[in-house]
């Protein structure tokens, strides 16, 4: 018997089932997950496999079983496929970016508020990272002029790609250290910028968060210098009545409303994510 009549056969229902046993320890949806790193695999929609029990070449197995090995570790899913849906865009990313996560959309939901209500307003980002927040504004804006900076290189150029890949051309995209090359004002400045702190986290977490840029997670000072450092340096870049928008950690809302009233800033307000967490403060300046 030769080798091509020996090797196995493999069909999307039987290792879909294996793949979401093995990857019950590590992700609250192990069936999901183990569908979508096939369906990346085989370029196609995870639907697929509720139409037909899909047969697997023998190639397309063995990356279906490093991929899983690699999710097993900790590696996000994100990474293993490479791309990452935030406000209906798809988005690549890698570990040079921070993850996009759900809670960020109210941030763009609070930003795209006010812009509409401002004529014909200048937005500026700090950390884009992947570019999600003002990839997301400039497609629901397009008229609309937006900058983003970041500090990584290697960040920006995924932002502009994914700009490119969702066919959005008004960001300028610029390499600083938050302000530091900045030389104009906005209306509106926002930023989700590192704000974890790494002491406060368990061993868990920490393992969760172990693959994504320590430089788009973690802050000095209790989580708390990077936003110190907007706050105090950005009433400098904001035009009359401008607008600060940041996201913080959901015990960090009175260290914000605080910092911004000692900052000159007024109509300062708090919102909640989806999950009645304390997420977006938005101060105005005088």
């Amino acid at each position: 018997m030769n080798n091509q009549s020996a090797r196995k056969e493999y069909y999307s229902n039987d290792i879909i089932d294996e793949a979401a046993r093995y990857l019950s320890t590590i992700t609250d949806s192990p069936k999901l997950e183990s569908e979508i790193l096939l369906a990346d695999i085989l370029e196609k929609d995870r639907l697929d496999f509720y139409k037909r029990n899909i047969s697997i070449d023998h190639l397309s197995y063995k990356k279906y079983q490093s991929l899983l090995s690699e999710r097993q570790k900790g590696k996000p899913l994100a990474y293993l496929t490479g791309k990452k849906e935030f406000w209906s865009l798809s988005l690549e990313v890698n570990e040079a970016v921070l993850i996009p996560r759900p809670e960020t959309e109210l941030l763009v939901e609070k930003c795209l508020s006010f812009i509409q209500k401002i004529n014909n307003p200048n937005v500026l980002e700090l950390g884009t990272g992947s570019g999600a927040i003002s990839i997301a504004l400039a497609k629901e804006s397009p008229l609309i002029r937006f900058t983003a900076i970041d500090i990584s290189t290697k960040a920006l150029e995924i932002a502009k790609k994914n700009a490119v890949d969702n066919h959005v051309n008004n960001i300028l995209f610029n390499i600083s250290d938050w302000f530091s090359e900045i030389n104009e004002k906005f209306n509106i400045i926002v930023s989700n910028p590192p704000y974890v702190d790494k002491d406060e986290l368990t061993k868990d977490e920490l393992d969760n968060l172990y693959f994504e840029p320590d430089i788009a997670l973690y802050s000095k000072d209790s989580g708390q210098s990077a936003i110190k450092h907007i706050i105090r340096n950005s009433h400098g870049y904001l035009r009359k009545n401008g607008l600060l928008l940041l996201e913080h950690a959901y015990n960090q809302k009175d260290f914000c409303q605080n910092e911004l009233k000692l900052n000159d800033y007024a109509d300062i307000k708090t919102y909640d994510d989806l999950n009645h967490l304390p997420r977006v403060t938005i101060g105005k300046k005088i």
